[in-house]
């Protein structure tokens, strides 16, 4: 679920931006921007955040054809490697969010960077739906016989059924949803009315 790992890669950064400026503190805001436009890999999950910053090596362009194109002469390609803090969803695991939207055939659960992990009626044992077309205020729920429900705003303790990454076109913002359900564990369920749901990137 949780790590930290050691990654590298290669930071490209415009040399204009380098100008009177310490090279190290854009090459780190530079991989930063990186990660949060990134989201998440198929192989570490979501990155949480920069732990540590091992070492920036020497710029890989050094050796520029003086005809090359002047936008390409002027971007520097530093290798870097860093430690970085994960967050990995894999079947099995237990989990905990804030239900963000309810519909009849389930209901959609927030938790921490993970924003799509889907609750289906069919993995909620002995809930009901509820709504009333008469009332424009209520939102609809799923209730249980001793009243406990799932509702917007209700933070729910779940499993992890299954899961999928979805990698985006130029790998930005890309993703990782999840199938919840109640089954099979007697924790799993409402265990509070509110709770915070930020992202951790």
């Amino acid at each position: 679920m949780f790590s930290e790992v050691e990654m590298a890669r290669d930071v490209a950064i415009c040399a204009n931006h380098l100008n009177g400026q310490a090279p190290h503190h854009q090459i780190l805001c530079r991989l930063l921007k990186d990660l949060i436009h990134e989201k998440a890999c198929r192989e570490h999950g979501f990155y949480l955040g920069i732990t540590a910053l091992k070492s920036i090596g020497n710029n890989k362009n050094n050796n520029h054809d003086e005809n090359e194109d002047n936008h390409q002469a002027h971007i520097l390609t530093f290798p870097v490697s860093f430690t970085c803090r994960t967050f990995l969803p894999a079947r099995g695991d237990i989990l905990q969010g804030t239900v963000k939207k309810v519909l009849w055939n389930g209901a959609f659960i927030r938790s921490g960077p993970l924003r799509y992990a889907y609750l289906s009626f069919l993995k909620m044992p002995d809930y009901h739906y509820v709504h009333s077309p008469l009332s424009e205020d209520e939102k609809p729920y799923f209730q249980k016989d001793d009243l406990s429900k799932i509702a917007v705003g209700v933070v729910v303790r779940f499993g992890v059924l299954a899961v999928r990454f979805k990698e985006k076109p130029h790998k930005r913002k890309n993703d990782y949803y999840v199938l919840a359900t109640l089954e099979r564990n007697d924790s799993f369920g409402p265990i509070s009315l509110t709770g915070s749901d930020e992202p951790y990137m």
